[in-house]
C-alpha cells in the first residue's frame, strides 16, 4: 500500500495481502486514523477493486486483533481497538482467537482452564509460566511470557521499514488442496508448481539454496499421516529442474501412499547466485537460467498465468487458479 501514501509512513510486510502502518508521525498530513484508512480503503477500491479492511491500534498485535476479529464483521470494514476497552473486546474473545495461538496450543490452555483471552491475561505472569513448564518443559517461560503481553495487548516491536529484505532463512511455499490428490502423477504436478514458484521467488531475490524441503499431509487432523523431510543437494541452485527432481527423490522415499491434501516445498542454506562457480562445459545450464529469468520477467508483467507448464492444465494443476487469487482469495 505504501504507493498510495506518503513515503513517511513506516510500514511492514506481514503476509502478502496484510501490511502494518506506522502513522504516529504522519496523522498531521491525513486527519485521524478512521480518515486515512478511509482514504486508503476508498483508493484502492477504486484503482484495483478490491475491498480492504483495517485494524487500528496502539500496536501491531492489537491491530491484527482488530482487523481479524472485528473489522471483517464490520460494514465499514474499520475497527479501533483501544486499551481502555480490552475487556469487552479482547478479553472475551475464545483463547483460540489469539495471535500466534494454534490448535496444540488452544488445547494446552483449556486444559488448564484459560478458555478465553481474558482468562490468560488475569493468570500471573508467574503462575503462568509454571503452568506452561508442566505442560511444555523447562524452557516454557519465554513462550509463557509471550502468551501473556498478547493477551494483555502489550507489543513494543516497532513497525521497522526494511524488515522484509533481510536475508531470509528460508523461501517455501504450501498449498491446501481442493480435494485428496491419491496418485503420484497428481502429486508431481502441484509439487513441480510449487518448486517453481518457490525458485522463482529465489531468483528474484538473487539468493541459491542447498538444502530442499518437501512435506505432505493428509486431510484428518486426528489421525495424521504424511511427513516432512529435506535433503541436501550437491550444488545449491535456483533452477527449478534441479529442485524438482530432489523434491520428487523425497516423495518417492518417503510418501506412504495416504492421500494428500496439503503440499509444501521450501529451499533453505542459502548463497548469492552472483557466488556460483560457471563451468567452461555447462552451457545447459546457461541457456535453462536465460530460459527461467525470461519466463520470470514475463510473469512479473503480465501475471503467472501468462505461460503455463502443460501440466498446469491438467485437472491436478493448481497454478492458473492460484493465479486468480491473492493472498488465498479470488481477486
Amino acid at each position: 500500500m505504501i504507493f498510495i501514501v506518503n513515503n513517511s509512513l513506516q510500514t511492514l510486510d506481514n503476509r502478502i495481502d496484510e501490511q502494518f502502518l506506522d502513522v504516529t508521525g504522519s496523522l498531521h498530513l491525513y486527519g485521524s486514523p478512521e480518515e486515512l484508512a478511509l482514504h486508503i480503503q476508498t483508493r484502492i477500491q477504486a484503482e484495483l477493486g478490491i475491498y480492504t479492511r483495517f485494524g487500528i491500534a496502539e500496536n501491531k498485535i492489537l491491530a491484527k486483533t482488530a482487523c481479524d476479529n472485528y473489522a471483517k464483521k464490520n460494514a465499514s470494514g474499520i475497527y479501533i481497538l483501544n486499551k481502555e476497552n480490552l475487556p469487552d473486546t479482547l478479553w472475551t474473545l475464545p483463547v483460540s482467537k489469539m495471535f500466534m495461538v494454534g490448535s496444540r496450543m488452544t488445547r494446552h490452555f483449556q486444559f488448564m482452564g484459560l478458555e478465553t483471552i481474558g482468562k490468560l491475561a488475569e493468570t500471573p505472569l508467574e503462575k503462568l509460566k509454571l503452568m506452561l513448564r508442566r505442560k511444555l518443559g523447562k524452557n516454557a517461560d519465554i513462550s509463557a511470557e509471550l502468551y501473556w503481553n498478547i493477551a494483555n495487548g502489550i507489543d513494543n516491536s516497532p513497525v521497522a521499514p526494511g524488515t522484509h529484505e533481510i536475508a531470509p532463512k528460508a523461501v517455501g511455499h504450501m498449498m491446501t488442496l481442493p480435494r485428496d490428490y491419491g496418485t503420484l502423477d497428481e502429486i508431481k504436478v502441484v509439487l513441480l508448481e510449487l518448486t517453481e514458484l518457490v525458485c522463482q521467488r529465489c531468483r528474484g531475490k538473487g539468493y541459491m539454496g542447498h538444502v530442499v524441503s518437501v512435506g505432505l499431509m493428509g486431510a484428518d487432523y486426528d489421525q495424521p499421516t504424511g511427513f516432512s523431510r529435506q535433503m541436501k543437494m550437491d550444488d545449491p541452485t535456483n533452477m527449478t529442474n534441479q529442485v524438482y527432481r530432489a523434491a520428487i527423490q523425497l516423495v518417492l522415499r518417503h510418501w506412504d501412499g495416504h492421500p494428500v491434501r496439503k503440499v509444501g516445498v521450501s529451499l533453505t542454506q542459502f548463497s548469492q547466485d552472483d557466488e556460483y562457480q560457471l563451468s567452461l562445459f555447462d552451457t545447459r545450464r546457461e541457456k535453462t537460467m536465460a530460459l527461467e529469468k525470461a519466463t520470470d520477467a514475463l510473469k512479473k508483467k503480465y501475471g503467472d498465468a501468462v505461460i503455463l507448464r502443460a501440466v498446469s492444465t491438467t485437472a491436478a494443476g493448481q497454478a492458473k487458479h492460484r493465479s486468480a487469487k491473492i493472498g488465498g482469495h479470488y481477486k
